[in-house]
């Protein structure tokens, strides 16, 4: 019988996706592993299959700012993730606000965020930022 992948084991791989998300973290300057500290991250497929690297802002102003060291960001994605094609800078306000907007709306809160909460803006990382990294 053949051995089964590694990789099927859960604990492994979210072991796996934490060091890589702290060394992308702490491979940052300080400004931006502050504003990175207050978000959450994940990866995904796009709809066209395209690996995307995914960090999630509590607010937009994290996010904005965020936006403003996307080349950074992109750069360091490039050289630690390979295989991954974008990034992606969402806002996803915390749960208590929503509750909040949505009290009007809904006698119980939802476990969920609505997606009417929240938005997100695709960088893909361009040729040119893999070869500076080369």
């Amino acid at each position: 019988m053949l051995p089964q992948p590694i990789f099927n084991n859960r604990a492994l791989s979210e072991s796996f996706y934490q060091a890589l998300v702290n060394r992308f973290h702490h491979s940052l300057n300080l400004a931006t592993q502050t504003l990175l500290g207050e978000c959450s991250y994940g990866m995904a497929p796009s709809p066209t299959g395209v690996k995307t690297f995914l960090i999630i802002a509590p607010s937009r102003l994290i996010a904005e700012q965020l936006v403003q060291e996307i080349h950074s960001i992109l750069q360091r994605v490039s050289t630690l993730m390979a295989g991954v094609g974008q990034v992606a800078v969402c806002i996803a306000p915390p749960q208590e606000i929503v509750n909040r907007l949505n009290a009007s709306e809904k006698p119980e809160p939802s476990p969920n965020v609505p997606p009417s909460h929240m938005a997100c803006k695709i960088f893909p990382i361009p040729s040119e930022v893999d070869q500076e990294t080369d």
